[in-house]
This record gives structure tokens, sequence and C-alpha cells, in this order.
């Protein structure tokens, strides 16, 4: 790698890491360019050099972050027992969101089909990618989990968009505060426990009616 490459890397690595600082510290749709220059050393001018956007700031912290949680869920999902890998994946998945809910609120704001539209072509086309990758690790889970099943395709993408609704409902849930406002408030991981148990019970319940009743083709 030549010199200056290397350096715009590191340069790009300050920013992000010093984007990260200001947002945890204080509302991060409120963060300015010259904030986020001021924080990691830098001239206005050489920020735009690297994100052309805030919004393009905004999903290179959520692309970045979300490869990092998906190697980890890949080696969770490796490592497990025979029969526990859907239960481990997607307990390790709500405990990465726990532990970081500014990703939780970015990627409820990169999912927007509105900010899609702003970003430039490449970065879009990485998203894309990444959620044909957590696709791919879910429905591998899923034919191991019911491989006496034989799920169908259909089958399976049903249970696909079983998983995503809870997940989707799961970060809302992180990006809004917990239930820290409620009369009566309930701690986030007892409630991840049951959301677990009931995303394994419907997997189970619903591969199993499938398997009875092929959905039929129109």
């Amino acid at each position: 790698m030549r010199y200056q490459e290397h350096l715009f890397q590191q340069r790009e690595g300050l920013l992000l890491a010093a984007a990260r600082q200001l947002f945890q510290a204080q509302p991060w749709d409120r963060v300015t360019i010259a904030e986020l220059a001021q924080q990691a050393g830098i001239g206005k001018g050489t920020v735009y050099k690297h994100f052309p956007s805030k919004e393009a700031l905004y999903a290179r912290l959520v692309l970045d972050r979300s490869q990092q949680h998906l190697q980890e869920l890949r080696e969770v999902a490796r490592q497990a027992p025979a029969g526990q890998a859907m239960r481990q994946v997607i307990q390790r998945a709500f405990a990465q969101l726990l532990a970081d809910p500014l990703q939780a609120q970015l990627c409820q704001l990169c999912d927007r089909p509105a900010f899609q539209a702003r970003l430039e072509e490449d970065c879009r086309a990485q998203f894309i990618t990444l959620e044909g990758q957590y696709l791919a690790l879910f429905s591998e889970l899923l034919q191991d989990s019911f491989a006496d099943l034989a799920l169908t395709p259909e089958a399976g993408q049903t249970l696909l968009w079983g998983i995503e609704a809870c997940f989707n409902g799961v970060i809302a849930r992180i990006a809004s505060g917990g239930f820290a406002h409620w009369a009566e408030p309930i701690e986030l991981e007892a409630y991840f426990a049951r959301v677990t148990d009931f995303i394994i019970a419907g997997l189970h319940g619903q591969a199993a009616a499938q398997h009875r009743a092929p959905i039929p083709h129109e």
C-alpha cells in the first residue's frame, strides 16, 4: 500500500472513531461536520474527501459495525452445539444491539428508502450485499435446524420474514431507549430471552405446519 493510501485510510479511521465518540455524547443528528472535523483534528474540507455527506458517514458506521457483528455471529454459529446454533446466534445478535444502542438507531435510519435513495450507488450496493450475507447466514441456520423437514424455498422465505420482523421490533425497542419510560419497566435482557423463546417456538411451529401443508403456488 502506498503511503498516501495508508494516510487516507488512517485519517478515515480517525473520522469514524471521532464520529462514534461524538454520537455517544450527544444526539447524532445534531453533530455538525465542523464538530466532527474538530474532534478528529483535521480540516472541515478534508472530511468531505472521505464522506460527501452526513448520510454517507452514517452508512459507513453501520456497514462497518454490521460486518463486525456478522463475523461474530458466524463464529457463534460455527461453535454452537448441535441444535443450538439458531438460539445462540439470535441471543448474541440481541446482545450486540443492546451493547450498542447507537448502532440500533443508525440501522433504523439507514433502512429507510428515502435515506437509501440519497446514497451513492456503490454504498447502496454494499447494503444489498450485507443484507444478502445476513440472509445467507440465517437461511443456513434454518436448513440446519430443520434438516429433517426438507424445507422448500418458499417455506424458508416465510420463516425468514418472521425472524426479520422480530429483529426489527428489537432494534426499535433498543433505539427508543428500552422500557425505562414505562409505568412498570421491563428488564431488557429478560425481555430478549422471552423474545428468543418466542422466535424459536414460532419457527418450529411454522416449519412443522408448512411441512404438513406446503404453500400453494398461484
